[in-house]
């Protein structure tokens, strides 16, 4: 009874810390996530479950939409959130690299670094699973947090099966969190409605009376009940064995019933936060919508008093003569008698108020326009060449490559520290379950034993930002054959394999299509033989050719001097040439 007692005491404060922020949180939802659940906590001191039943009894409304004459707002969050999640985390590409957790920098072997890809191909081939649920619990966790500054997921650790964690997405009115000094979350309460059937399903030992009677009772199994499930670091006074030894301590509570229905724990912390701007100890924080809310609201009144001007134009106010309340009838062939004059002229006109529906529309495009700006949506356009189709050198290509990703790459920085976080619980996950022992086809070499690892974000925003360290490299290697010219022999200082194997990590490509260097030194040194032995080879042919011609050269010289001998014109002219020398 004591942990019951606990846990509700600290609801009703977590409550009170969240309510404050609920006025924003419906701001939000009203005009950008319409179809979130309200944030309609309340805290009464005289009541502790007031906070659990104030959230948990309402549902999501399809009306809420009704008071919206503008959908800007809402797909540019729906174009944010994709936006996000295509250049950050892509459903397609690997979106991140694993290395050893090193406080000055640790450069694996080849050996290390395809087992630790090995292990990066394992982690996306199980978020790939369906089963898993990450993807929708990712993509409604990213759109959360463009609403609202915050989106929460619960990494579950499976047991018996294979898949060994599982994603769910925790909507923000379900949740009461906490930081610790640190700013990182610390404990979570999570109140949400669940069937009586449900409920024995999932604790069939420890539901208790009442809800297993209900559960079994056709009429009332369907029954909804409000359950707090409280997440906090456990005390060294409370651990136990097992899961109930854990640094997390987990208890689920009926709070009408104050009935301790499970108690488990957690080695790690199971809850993620995807926060726009973490920045102090606060549990939560603003979103790219809370500077554009106004601008959203005064949009919207605008295009309401936009649509009346445009029904005031088509169908405008009719004033008629006299007394005359007949309906007019504007159907094709319709009769409407005295409304004429007997010289013919017309007893009704249209009141003309001198509406503008073409002003009101040029102002309302530029309230859009600054909304798209606000939420980032004219700044993905900058993914779109300047010049459709023109052609470009491959490094003026780089550079801008590089200056799209520095533009775009301080958007995407705000999922890296969830994104951690996510694969820190994954790899603990795995850990436990034995993939990295001796046999397991994720096995790690000795090196690695007892070692952490940490993400390295490769995604096509990361590379984006990345990209200038290709540039920088094409542009010294056209540089190297002027300064050849000018000091023979300094191309020798460019280390070629440095080069490839930047190369392949900031383009993305998986190290294990490269081998390694040792590899490429037994080939490099190879062809370094075949040259020698080849010059050695061409030396020889020449020296040989050279010792013919000299052959050659000699016998034509005796051959001459004998036909000099032997003829007497030769030996005369000869003769008169030495003479003249004299």
């Amino acid at each position: 009874m004591t942990i019951i007692n606990d846990c509700m005491d600290e609801q009703q404060q977590l409550a009170t810390v969240k309510a404050p922020w609920d006025n924003y949180h419906r701001s939000v939802a009203a005009w950008v996530l319409p179809q979130t659940e309200q944030f309609d906590s309340m805290v009464h001191s005289g009541a502790g479950a007031a906070g659990v039943m104030a959230v948990t009894n309402t549902p999501v409304a399809a009306e809420r939409s009704k008071h919206i004459y503008d959908m800007t707002s809402l797909w540019a969050i729906d174009r944010l959130t994709a936006g996000l999640v295509s250049l950050k985390t892509p459903e397609s590409d690997n979106w991140h690299d694993l290395n050893v957790d090193s406080d000055f920098g640790y450069a694996p072997s080849f050996e290390e670094k395809t087992a630790l890809e090995r292990t990066r191909d394992y982690m996306f081939k199980v978020r790939g699973n369906p089963k898993s649920g990450f993807w929708p619990a990712h993509k409604a966790a990213v759109k959360s947090m463009c609403g609202f500054g915050d989106g929460w997921l619960f990494i579950e650790e499976l047991m018996g099966s294979r898949t060994p964690f599982r994603y769910e997405f925790m909507p923000l009115p379900e949740l009461f969190p906490s930081v610790g000094p640190d700013g990182q979350p610390d404990r979570m309460h999570r109140v949400f409605n669940w069937t009586a059937k449900q409920i024995a399903t999932k604790w069939p030992d420890k539901a208790g009376q009442k809800v297993i009677d209900m559960a079994n009772d056709a009429k009332r199994q369907h029954e909804r009940m409000p359950v707090l499930h409280c997440v906090r670091p456990r005390t060294d006074q409370l651990r136990g064995l097992g899961v109930k030894g854990a640094a997390y301590a987990s208890y689920y509570i009926l709070p009408t019933e104050k009935h301790l229905i499970n108690e488990s724990g957690y080695w790690e912390f199971p809850f993620t936060r995807y926060a726009w701007s973490n920045h102090g100890q606060r549990a939560f924080c603003e979103g790219p919508v809370a500077l554009a809310i106004a601008e959203i609201q005064s949009l919207q009144a605008m295009a309401r008093d936009e649509l009346i001007a445009s029904q005031m134009l088509l169908r405008p106010p009719i004033a008629t003569h006299g007394k005359n309340f007949t309906r007019l009838n504007f159907n094709a062939g319709a009769v409407n008698p005295g409304l004429i004059s007997g010289d013919g002229q017309p007893l009704f006109a249209p009141l003309n108020a001198g509406v503008r529906p073409d002003f009101a529309q040029s102002i309302i495009e530029s309230r859009r326009n600054n909304v798209r700006e606000m939420l980032y949506l004219n700044l993905w356009q900058i993914l779109v060449s300047e010049q459709s189709g023109s052609q470009e050198t491959a490094t003026r290509s780089m550079l801008r490559a590089q200056e799209k990703g520095e533009m775009l790459g301080p958007v995407g920085i705000s999922l890296n520290e969830g994104l951690s976080h996510n694969i820190d619980r994954e790899v603990s996950i795995m850990g436990r379950k034995g993939a990295f022992r001796p046999g397991s086809p994720l096995e790690m070499p000795e090196a690695l034993a007892g070692k952490d690892v940490s993400p390295e974000f490769t995604s096509p925003l990361d590379r984006l930002r990345r990209m200038g360290q290709v540039t920088g490299m094409r542009s010294v290697l056209e540089m190297v054959p002027l300064l050849e010219q000018v000091k023979p022999g300094i191309s020798k200082r460019i280390d070629a394999d440095e080069i490839l194997e930047i190369t392949q990590d900031v383009m993305g490509a998986p190290a294990k299509m490269l081998k390694a260097r040792s590899t490429g030194e037994e080939a490099s040194a190879a062809i370094d033989q075949q040259s020698q032995a080849a010059a050695q080879l061409g030396a020889t042919q020449q020296a040989g050719e050279a010792a013919a011609a000299v052959g050659n050269g000699a016998k034509q010289i005796a051959e001459g001097g004998e036909a000099a001998a032997n003829s007497p014109a030769l030996q005369q002219l000869l003769a008169s040439v030495s003479g003249q020398a004299a």
